[in-house]
C-alpha cells in the first residue's frame, strides 16, 4: 500500500472513531432535563457557575436520543462571544459559529423540526437567542432581545419571539414590547407591537 493511501486510511479511521466517540459521550450526572419531545431529550449542565465578579457562567447543552440510547454534547457556551446585532439587516437571523453562542440558560426543541432554540442572558439585560440545526451543527442568532414566546402554525412551524423597541418620540420616551415571527431558518416574517 502506498504511503499516502495508508495515511488516508488512518485519517478516515480516526475521523469515524471521533464521530462515534462524540455520539457515545456520557451525560454528566449534574445535567438537568429542560425539554422532551418524545424521542429525544435536551439537558443543560453547569460547566462553570457565574459569580458576582463574572456574570458569564459556562453551560453545556446535551441531546439524548432515546431510540438509539446515545448522548451528544451539542455545544458549550462562550461568555466571551460577541453579539452580531450590527450585522442583523432586515431583521433576519445571522449565522454564528457554534463556539460563539454566548449563553445557554435554556433550550427547547422546535416543534416538528430537527432544530432547537438555545437562549441565555450574557449581558445581564438582554436574552440572546439562537437556532441550532442538529443535523448540520450550524447556528444562527435571532435579532430579538427578550426570549422565546412559543411556536405557532399548522402546516409549517413559526417561531414567536419577544423583543422591545424604544419609543422614537423622545418626549414620550420609554420602550415598548413587540412580538417577532420567524421561520425555523431564522427568516423574519412579521413584527407586531404590543401596546
Amino acid at each position: 500500500m502506498k504511503p499516502y493511501m495508508t495515511m488516508m486510511l488512518v485519517l478516515i479511521t480516526s475521523l469515524f472513531t471521533s464521530i462515534s466517540m462524540q455520539a457515545q459521550t456520557k451525560l454528566p450526572a449534574t445535567a438537568k432535563l429542560v425539554d422532551d419531545n418524545g424521542d429525544k431529550q435536551l439537558y443543560l449542565n453547569v460547566e462553570r457557575a457565574a459569580s458576582e465578579d463574572d456574570l458569564g457562567g459556562v453551560m453545556s447543552v446535551w441531546l439524548y436520543n432515546k431510540q438509539q440510547n446515545t448522548t451528544t454534547r451539542i455545544l458549550v457556551s462562550n461568555p466571551e462571544a460577541q453579539g452580531v446585532w450590527d450585522r442583523m439587516q432586515n431583521h433576519n437571523a445571522v449565522p454564528v459559529a457554534m463556539n460563539q453562542v454566548a449563553a445557554a440558560d435554556n433550550a427547547r426543541f422546535i416543534v416538528g423540526d430537527s432544530k432547537i432554540i438555545v437562549e441565555g442572558c450574557p449581558d445581564a439585560r438582554n436574552i440572546w437567542s439562537y437556532i441550532i440545526d442538529l443535523n448540520t451543527k450550524k447556528a444562527v442568532q435571532l435579532p430579538s432581545n427578550a426570549g422565546l414566546v412559543g411556536f405557532c402554525g399548522e402546516d409549517e412551524t413559526y417561531i414567536v419571539m419577544s423583543s422591545y423597541r424604544y419609543n422614537p418620540d423622545l418626549e414620550v420616551g420609554g420602550r415598548f414590547p413587540v412580538l417577532l415571527v420567524f421561520s425555523t431558518e431564522g427568516s423574519f416574517l412579521k413584527e407586531l407591537e404590543v401596546r
